[in-house]
């Protein structure tokens, strides 16, 4: 079963030694937003989710899922091909 993604981000402040006040100082995410999640009274919006990942990487995996084994790495993704324009001009 699933961890409620609340109790995810109020675990990850909490093992921080994190008050309220500064989490969202950290993170940019407004206060009464932090309390209604961390309630489970709303779900985060992507943002938020960014928020805390970009502060705190090694919790971007927990948060998405429970399995915190994750291997993380950067997608390859090949260069895009040049476009070339040939002149259809006849001489």
């Amino acid at each position: 079963m699933s961890t409620p993604i609340g109790e995810k981000i109020r675990n990850i402040r909490e093992s921080l030694g994190m008050g309220r006040q500064e989490f969202v100082d950290t993170t940019g995410i407004a206060k009464g937003t932090l309390i209604g999640i961390e309630q489970n009274r709303q779900e985060p919006k992507a943002g938020v989710l960014i928020a805390i990942a970009e502060a705190w990487p090694e919790y971007a995996a927990y948060l998405l899922t429970d399995n915190v084994e994750i291997k993380q790495r950067r997608p390859e993704v090949a260069e895009p091909e040049k476009k070339t324009h040939r002149s259809t001009k006849a001489k």
